[in-house]
């Protein structure tokens, strides 16, 4: 009895100081900070970029599960964000009855089963081939929509996707969190458009805790760690007993599905889907993203998403009209920032901060941890 107590102690309180890490404090803290932002900040294009940025926080936490725990380096993400973007889309210009939710879902399930796709053939595959197979992947499915341009829009992509406030669910959510945080008079005082804004912002703030929030828990959990492992060494977890093939493809699928979902809602927060959702661009704005954070840790290239999403999309373009008219040199400057940080701290900047505040040891080391006792 008394032994039972006492290993029982020291489990309640590692929990709660797992509870109390500053990743977790993180994730708890900035959705409350973004919830009741739009009640002090009544710029709607500040909101509007902070919307398409929390997207992006979908779009990089995806791309960090897959290559930033197994190290399955992919430079074809914005092949599974297209897939889910132009699904949603099609449902929505051929079906119209079909809900957005379920269309959405529909996203979802194209997009694992395209990650089922690549990932059965490519599991043996490593580094740039990788890279290269899934880069080719996503320059095939831009080729597809000059084909098949009558059904997919070719250069000029799909317009009039259904929103989200035609969502049984998502419109309801989205008013009534508008409704808590700035008051149903407010509210209800707003310009269409204005309230068409707000609902978007708060339905892509819900799906971004719900996403980010998931990933986390499974990337801070015994899988993950187990995850880690086949990134830090295939030859010892195959040998401890881990079986790479169902966890090196999980990952892929979950990171497609959760890329496809992010997609098909970015599709229905904008209202249109076009070549950039597959582009490369796209795919390297997004490694960009997570190495600026710092790969490896999901908060991080959140974080590094809202920073970079924000520059990029909102506050250049305000600082000088050479960004507006050359938008290929947002992208360039970022590479070049990213030069520098990967100099000055090269697992980005989120973990080392992380990793002081929290005292805790050093990811590869947690992960041979958790390969020995999975031993």
């Amino acid at each position: 009895m008394t032994d039972t107590a006492a290993h029982a102690k020291p489990s309640a309180g590692s929990r709660a100081k797992r509870f109390l890490k500053p990743n977790v404090v993180l994730l708890a803290l900035i959705p409350l900070f973004l919830l009741y932002l739009p009640r002090f900040v009544e710029n709607t294009t500040l909101l509007q970029a902070i919307s398409v940025a929390t997207i992006f926080v979908m779009f990089a936490a995806s791309w960090d599960i897959l290559s930033g725990y197994t190290g399955q380096v992919s430079f074809g993400h914005a092949a599974f964000i297209g897939t889910g973007a132009y699904t949603v889309a099609l449902f929505s210009k051929y079906e119209p009855g079909v809900s957005n939710e379920l269309a959405l879902l529909a996203g979802v399930l194209v997009a694992a089963l395209l990650g089922v796709a690549i990932g059965v053939p490519c599991l043996r595959l490593k580094g740039p081939y990788l890279a290269l197979a899934t880069l080719s992947v996503a320059g095939a499915l831009v080729q597809i929509t000059f084909i098949y341009k009558e059904q997919l829009g070719g250069e000029d992509g799909i317009a009039g996707v259904k929103n989200v406030q035609d969502g049984a669910v998502t419109g309801p959510l989205g008013e009534g969190l508008s409704k808590l945080v700035l008051g149903p008079l407010t509210f209800g005082g707003k310009s269409p458009f204005d309230q068409y804004i707000y609902v978007s912002y708060f339905v892509a703030l819900l799906a971004m805790v719900l996403v980010v929030g998931g990933l986390m828990l499974l990337g801070y959990g015994k899988r993950g760690l187990v995850l880690r492992s086949i990134q830090q060494d295939e030859a010892a977890a195959e040998a401890a007993g881990v079986p790479l093939t169902r966890y090196k493809l999980a990952a892929f699928v979950l990171s497609a599905a959760c890329a496809g979902f992010a997609g098909g809602l970015y599709a229905q927060i904008r209202g249109t889907v076009a070549l950039d959702l597959l582009s490369v661009d796209l795919s390297l704005l997004i490694i960009i993203i997570a190495a600026f954070g710092g790969a490896g840790s999901i908060i991080g290239p959140a974080i590094g998403a809202y920073a970079v999403i924000l520059l990029q999309n909102y506050y250049l373009d305000r600082a000088s009209d050479v960004f507006v008219e050359h938008p290929e040199l947002k992208i360039g400057s970022f590479a070049l920032l990213l030069i520098v940080v990967l100099i000055v701290a090269p697992r980005g900047l989120v973990p080392p901060l992380l990793q002081r505040l929290s005292g805790r040891g050093s990811p590869s080391r947690a992960a041979g941890a958790a390969l020995t006792e999975s031993a």
